[in-house]
């Protein structure tokens, strides 16, 4: 077919057809441009308006909740709910009109005890956009499990029971904190690290809770010192003949403390003792798989460690030496008479040498305690808590009801209300749920 064209004044050949379309063509233009930036303002607009909206049934529910535990309304009872009228809320302060954009927002709000937690069902009327009515269309049909994805949600509780006995174990033996978990377990205590040791409960039995019970065990220190008759000249105690003394007293004889584990060797004296063993680098491994070791990855000896903690170390060794020195008093002119170590005063040693002070052997551990008026003056006392644990555990029967059935039939069925039937120890409520979501 021919294309049609003329010629304009300048002489141009100008397409008819072109010419024609032109206005059509513009007008798509225009379309282009202005649609997509209508369907991008409808898009941050349906955003904002559903983030306040969000905002407000966020505020209406924590307000709820608010109200309801101060006026000690709060459901306690799994499945059980309260109505709370939203006009409450404003009228007690729990929410201020501005917060809902000078609105007085009316409704209720259903708070169902659901598990550990609680379930939020709004009816909001009379909020703008925010509304109920308007945001949503209705609900869904009945199913089995929780919406979590979704806004506004209804749970339909239903009850069953067991026939329940209650029965609790014998204490266990006592276990020191270092043998207990850091953190405090389900059941609000710190628990065995070695849960084995918990006391055992049938295979049918399921456990309620784990109680403990503590007390102080106590083991002591007596302090024990050299006795002596006389003042005399006497220096003070060294290993070496200090100046201006000429003779040493054998019997005022002591030992320092050990002193601290070194890598390097010590010098050698006569009245040194010298000691050695082997260091390790000891760490234990926490739950996020970490080395956590002790004294800042220093070699240390075996029994500088709580080894029950730092239950692992390194294959490197290393040699650590320490040592302890013999010391003596020194004299000139009449010497002194001591008497052997004695915590009380022995008869004709008035005079004691505090600086010979000598530390006993711990005694056994005990649930009594040692010490007294008469021993204050040289028994040192330890004491360390022990915690004991027993458990609680139910034994349930079959299911009573053949059926699962919701509050009103099933408080018909059993002649008892949620509140009675959930505080008897003897029956053990098993409460299902069915769920709807505004849509």
């Amino acid at each position: 077919m021919k294309r049609m064209t003329y010629v304009d004044k300048n002489g141009n050949q100008v397409n008819v057809e072109l010419e024609r379309k032109k206005p059509f063509l513009r007008f798509l233009l225009v379309i282009g441009n202005v649609v997509p930036i209508v369907i991008i303002g409808l898009i941050v607009s349906t955003v904002i308006d559903n983030k306040k909206c969000i905002n407000i049934y966020d505020m209406i529910k924590k307000s709820s909740k608010n109200y309801l535990e101060d006026q000690g309304e709060l459901p306690n009872v799994e499945g059980d709910n309260t109505i709370v009228n939203i006009g409450d809320l404003y009228s007690e302060e729990y929410i201020r009109s501005s917060n809902t954009d000078d609105t007085l927002c009316s409704g209720t709000v259903k708070v169902t005890k659901y598990q550990k937690d609680y379930i939020y069902t709004l009816d909001i009327k009379n909020c703008n956009k925010c509304s109920v009515n308007k945001r949503y269309t209705g609900w869904s049909n009945i199913i089995n499990s929780y919406p979590s994805d979704k806004m506004i949600v209804d749970v339909i509780p239903f009850y069953n029971y067991y026939d329940r006995e209650i029965n609790t174990t014998k204490w266990s033996e006592y276990y020191e904190n270092n043998e207990l978990e850091d953190e405090t377990s389900e059941y609000g205590i710190n628990l065995p690290i070695d849960t084995s040791k918990l006391p055992k409960i049938p295979k049918e039995g399921k456990i309620v809770t784990i109680e403990n019970e503590t007390i102080y065990y106590y083991r002591y220190r007596d302090r024990s010192w050299k006795w002596y008759d006389i003042e005399g000249n006497y220096s003070e105690f060294s290993s070496e003949r200090p100046d201006g003394f000429a003779n040493k007293d054998e019997r005022s004889e002591k030992e320092t403390e050990w002193s601290e584990y070194s890598l390097n060797y010590p010098e050698k004296k006569d009245y040194r003792q010298i000691d050695q063993t082997t260091g390790y680098k000891f760490y234990y491994v926490n739950k996020q798989d970490k080395k956590i070791y002790y004294n800042s990855q220093k070699y240390t000896a075996q029994d500088e460690v709580d080894t029950e903690k730092y239950n692992k170390h390194d294959p490197e060794t290393a040699t650590l030496y320490r040592y302890k020195d013999k010391q003596w008093r020194w004299y000139n002119g009449q010497k002194r008479n001591y008497s052997s170590y004695s915590s009380g005063q022995p008869q004709r040693y008035p005079l004691k040498d505090t600086e010979t002070e000598r530390l006993g052997s711990p005694s056994s551990w005990s649930e009594k305690q040692n010490t007294d008026s008469d021993t204050t003056d040289y028994r040192i006392e330890e004491r360390k808590l022990m915690t004991r644990f027993r458990t609680k555990y139910e034994i349930l029967s079959s299911l009573v009801l053949k059926e699962a059935l919701e509050k009103k039939e099933f408080e018909k069925n059993t002649k008892m209300s949620l509140l009675e039937f959930s505080s008897r120890e003897d029956i053990k409520l098993e409460t299902t749920y069915k769920f709807k979501y505004r849509k």
